[in-house]
């Protein structure tokens, strides 16, 4: 297992930065970003079926392999393909993220670049440490575990917070579009609860991957998830709150007094207590 983890870590981060140059080429000529975001939902199921294939080839099967193997792959592809599928459906082909947009605008002419590192190869970057669960979720064939089926628990809990706060976002910005509701923040279902539960999701998505290949992992391998935590934690939260803050003004703030809790999921009278608290 330890040469096929070996072996495997060089050829799939070969493979992954020729994807990573592939769509940044294509992206010059696009003169937007977007292919970057394929990478991010596409890259993991792709990577399952490259352990699976060099597994199968160099060792016999194993029913505990074999059962493991399937649970992941199902997990991962469920994932994978809601990501997908939200990201096509909101108009993501052709659409650049406003994040790259405002960075192409700072860098003007030199983005060209600048964004095969900052955009490319650094989102990819916490990706691929992520995706390191995989190998010991893949390839380790001894008997499910408690620390399994807790794993498989959260990823799949991940997986239908993540579709359902996304449903309700998209519920709401149809609303608006209708001029059925007035307020430019959302204030129904899980976003009462917290102010980024799409978040949390993606978040608890990683950690219950993690938890999966925990016992055929070694312990670095919580650097994935962990770097994951920080990039939606110190980064993401922080620029979309502030853009919204900057575009939404007053209705913003009142939200985040509404709704103080950022990630944690937390009962909307629970939530209004604390904010009155800490306004």
């Amino acid at each position: 297992m330890v040469d096929l983890v070996a072996a495997g870590l060089q050829w799939d981060a070969a493979i992954l930065g020729g994807i990573n140059v592939t769509f940044w080429i294509v992206s010059l000529f696009l003169g937007k970003t977007w292919p970057v975001d394929f990478i991010w939902s596409g890259w993991p199921p792709l990577q399952c079926l490259l352990i699976i294939a060099r597994s199968s080839a160099s060792s016999s099967l194993d029913v505990g392999l074999c059962h493991r193997q399937t649970i992941g792959c199902v997990l991962v592809a469920t994932w994978g393909y809601r990501l997908t599928h939200n990201f096509v459906a909101r108009g993501g082909v052709g659409h650049e993220d406003w994040r790259y947009t405002d960075m192409r605008v700072k860098f003007g002419g030199h983005f060209w670049w600048i964004s095969l590192f900052s955009v490319f190869i650094g989102q990819t970057i916490f990706l691929f440490s992520g995706c390191l669960s995989l190998y010991g979720l893949l390839l380790s064939p001894t008997a499910l575990g408690a620390t399994d089926c807790i794993g498989a628990c959260i990823c799949m809990c991940a997986i239908l917070l993540e579709a359902a706060a996304d449903m309700q976002m998209d519920a709401f910005q149809a609303a608006r579009r209708e001029h059925k509701i007035d307020s430019p923040v959302i204030n129904r279902g899980l976003w009462m609860w917290s102010r980024h539960p799409n978040y949390l999701g993606e978040m608890s998505w990683w950690w219950g991957l993690y938890c999966i290949g925990a016992q055929a992992s070694p312990v670095w391998v919580v650097v994935g998830p962990s770097l994951i935590t920080v990039l939606f934690v110190g980064i993401s939260i922080k620029l979309l709150e502030d853009r919204q803050l900057e575009n939404k003004g007053d209705a913003y703030r009142a939200y985040k007094r509404a709704v103080p809790s950022a990630l944690l999921l937390l009962p909307p009278p629970l939530n209004r207590a604390i904010g009155r608290s800490l306004y």
